[in-house]
C-alpha cells in the first residue's frame, strides 16, 4: 500500500485547519474504523434476518400442523384458508433467507479482500447487493429493509471515501457483473433451501404455492 494510502487508511494523515476544526465538530472515523464498523452492523443484519427466518419456520409448521388437523376435522374451508396464509408466508421465508445469504456473501467479499485497493473495489458489488436486498425486503420485512438502506448508505459514504483517496471513478459504477451473479445465486439457493426443508419435513405438495 502506497504510504499516502497508508497514513489516510490510519486517519494520520495531515489536514488543512478548516477540516480539523470541523473534524473536532463532527469527528469523522477513519477509514479502517468506518470499515469495521460497516461489517459490524452487516453482521447485526445477517444475524438478524437468521433470526426472522427461524420465526418463519416455526410459525410455517405450526400453519401446517393446523392445515392437518382441520383436514382431518374435515373442515376444507378453513384448511383452504390457512393453505392461503401459509402460502403467503413461504413468500416471505424465501425473500428471507435470499437476504441472508445475499448478506453472507457480502460479508465475504470484504472479509477476504487483503488490501486497502481490494476493499476499495469489493465495495461496490457489496453496495449493490446491499440496495437490491433492500428493495426486496421493503414489501415484506419493511423493518430490515429499512435497517439495510441504512446500512447501504453508511457503505456509500465509505465507499466515496474510498474513491476519493484511490482517485478511482469505477467506484461509482452503478451496476456490477459480480453483484448481480451473486443476487442470482441468493435466491437460487434461497428457493431450494426451502424445498429441501419442506421435503424434509415431510409436507405434501398440494400445500406448495
Amino acid at each position: 500500500m502506497p504510504e499516502d494510502l497508508h497514513k489516510r487508511w490510519r486517519a494520520e494523515d495531515k489536514k488543512p485547519i478548516g477540516e480539523k476544526i470541523r473534524d473536532e465538530i463532527i469527528p469523522p472515523p477513519p477509514l479502517k474504523e468506518r470499515l469495521e464498523m460497516a461489517k459490524r452492523r452487516l453482521s447485526e443484519e445477517i444475524n438478524s434476518l437468521e433470526r426472522i427466518s427461524k420465526k418463519l419456520e416455526a410459525k410455517d409448521r405450526a400453519l401446517y400442523e393446523a392445515i392437518l388437523k382441520a383436514y382431518e376435522n374435515h373442515d376444507t374451508q378453513r384448511a383452504a384458508s390457512l393453505a392461503g396464509e401459509l402460502a403467503e408466508l413461504r413468500k416471505i421465508e424465501s425473500k428471507a433467507q435470499y437476504g441472508k445469504y445475499a448478506l453472507e456473501r457480502a460479508y465475504a467479499k470484504i472479509e477476504i479482500a487483503k488490501d486497502f485497493g481490494e476493499i476499495a473495489a469489493a465495495m461496490v458489488p457489496v453496495n449493490q447487493i446491499l440496495k437490491h436486498v433492500k428493495g426486496t425486503l421493503s414489501e415484506f420485512l419493511p423493518a430490515s429493509s429499512t435497517a439495510i438502506g441504512e446500512l447501504s448508505a453508511f457503505m456509500n459514504e465509505t465507499m466515496t471515501s474510498f474513491a476519493n483517496i484511490l482517485g478511482d471513478t469505477s467506484l461509482y459504477s452503478p451496476t456490477s457483473d459480480e453483484a448481480e451473479k451473486i443476487l442470482k445465486e441468493a435466491a437460487a439457493v434461497a428457493e431450494s433451501r426451502l424445498k429441501e426443508r419442506l421435503q424434509l419435513g415431510g409436507e405434501g405438495q398440494e400445500l406448495k404455492e
